[in-house]
């Protein structure tokens, strides 16, 4: 989008993330606010057929970046892929208008995932894939997410939540996922 500009926070650990990206919200207005320019953290402020404004996050554990960790990866995406309403509902106010599955964004409907496609909700890197191990990023935060909301969910979702052995057996065959 016109005027638009990309920044990146971290690495942090844990709820750590949020305090410094709310901080980096801080910074940037005020230096917007120094500069006369007008800040929004709107996922779509200016409608047009142009990229939207999300905050990708990139999550791992400990056990996704030691030998062995593509396969927990997998597991974790089977699990965002059957609660996709739940983290969809809570990442950011006026999200839709931005993911429409077109910019490099995926349907805000459909779950998908992939290596190296920015057009999907959970993309991986050619080097996570490569080497066995990493992490995956999650597209599909506005810009105006909560990253305490963000991060909580990721982790619920990944390390805490347990989905039935019938839900996960029909989403890793939906999502070619042999965990």
């Amino acid at each position: 989008m016109p005027g638009q500009w990309e920044y990146q926070v971290g690495p942090s650990v844990g709820i750590e993330a949020g305090d410094h990206i709310w901080c980096s919200r801080y910074i940037l207005e005020r230096i917007t606010e120094q500069a006369g320019v007008v800040l929004s953290l709107d996922p779509k402020p200016i409608e047009g057929d142009w990229n939207g404004a999300g905050c990708h996050t990139n999550y791992s554990t400990k056990s996704m970046r030691e030998d062995g960790g593509f396969e927990v990866i997998k597991k974790a995406i089977l699990n965002l892929s059957l609660r996709h309403v739940d983290h969809i509902s809570a990442y950011g106010e006026g999200n839709e208008r931005r993911l429409t599955g077109k910019h490099e964004t995926a349907s805000i409907d459909t779950f998908s995932w992939g290596v190296a496609n920015r057009g999907c909700s959970i993309r991986v890197g050619r080097d996570t894939e490569k080497n066995g191990k990493g992490y995956l990023e999650d597209r599909r935060p506005a810009s105006n997410m909560d990253p305490y909301v963000v991060t909580g969910l990721l982790a619920e979702t990944t390390l805490l939540w347990e989905p039935t052995l019938e839900a996960e057996a029909l989403a890793a065959q939906k999502l070619a996922l042999k965990v």
